[in-house]
């Protein structure tokens, strides 16, 4: 089926795992809440299981707002964008505990993550039927530049090279966050012409 991704809340919290699209550099927290910088090259589970989809907001100095299909890659909301904030995007867990320190959460609207992720995922999804019962475990290689009319960005370089068995310490549920109520698509009104947007921001 695939996650359906375009190219280029409440609940327990879970600490970030953040991809810098304009920096090709990965970001986290440790346990005393100060950001430090996640080399490349490090391998972790990836929870595709669980993996959302939806239409997401970051805004500087507001929380993160989500959308979510009622699963993953279900378009549930084709066509409807609350507003202009609002970009498609994914959620999804994460686990390492010696790179990482345990269970982290990446979510990103940028679209050269998008496009990583929708690879991972068809490769996920094409090792199904002989790993049953098992995650991928992947190896975060060097970001790799991409021109654009808005400048450089960094695409995340994400290698499936082995499935795993679920970590004990990663629960078999999905993300957090708990997805908002949205109208249906056929109810959303007509859009207006919409400015100019860059592609990526800066963090997600």
């Amino acid at each position: 089926m695939g996650l359906g991704l375009p190219s280029g809340g409440g609940g327990d919290f879970i600490t970030y795992l953040k991809f810098n699209a304009k920096a090709g550099r990965w970001y986290t927290k440790n346990d005393d809440g100060d950001e430090y910088e996640v080399k490349s090259g490090f391998s972790a589970i990836f929870d595709l299981e669980n993996i959302r989809t939806g239409y997401m907001k970051f805004a500087a100095g507001m929380a993160p707002d989500f959308i979510y299909d009622s699963t993953a890659g279900a378009m549930d909301y084709d066509g409807y964008q609350p507003d202009d904030g609002y970009k498609r995007g994914f959620t999804v867990h994460v686990f390492s505990p010696k790179a990482l320190g345990g269970v982290r959460e990446i979510s990103s609207t940028a679209g050269v993550f998008n496009n990583a992720m929708n690879q991972l995922y068809g490769e996920y999804e094409a090792g199904l039927a002989d790993n049953a019962g098992n995650l991928p475990v992947v190896q975060v290689q060097d970001a790799t530049p991409v021109e654009s009319k808005h400048g450089t960005n960094y695409a995340p370089v994400l290698k499936l090279i082995k499935w795993a068995a679920r970590p004990d310490d990663l629960p078999n549920d999905t993300p957090k966050q708990a997805p908002k109520a949205a109208p249906k698509a056929a109810a959303a009104p007509a859009k207006e012409a919409e400015p100019e947007m860059a592609d990526e921001d800066e963090f997600f």
